[in-house]
């Protein structure tokens, strides 16, 4: 697999694809839970993970730009 397709593989996690398929983010609002217990998301919804779902729809969106398959310089290093 490809990091185009592990990158979205993990983003997707955000949103639903997780062990729960629980979505841990509001996209309208832009707030993100803190993680899943064993049976339900965490309520919380602290700066972490807010910052954490953020920066990776930047990178996510950053990307589909590119419309390539090739890593980033980040990713390459």
């Amino acid at each position: 697999m490809g990091w185009k397709a592990e990158a979205e593989r993990a983003f997707a996690w955000f949103l639903g694809a997780n062990d729960l398929a629980i979505p841990l983010v509001d996209v309208d609002t832009g707030s993100c839970r803190d993680g899943l217990h064993p049976d339900r998301a965490n309520e919380n919804r602290g700066a972490e993970s807010v910052v954490s779902y953020l920066l990776s729809l930047a990178d996510i969106r950053r990307f589909a730009q590119l419309g390539e398959e090739r890593a980033p310089l980040a990713v390459r290093a």
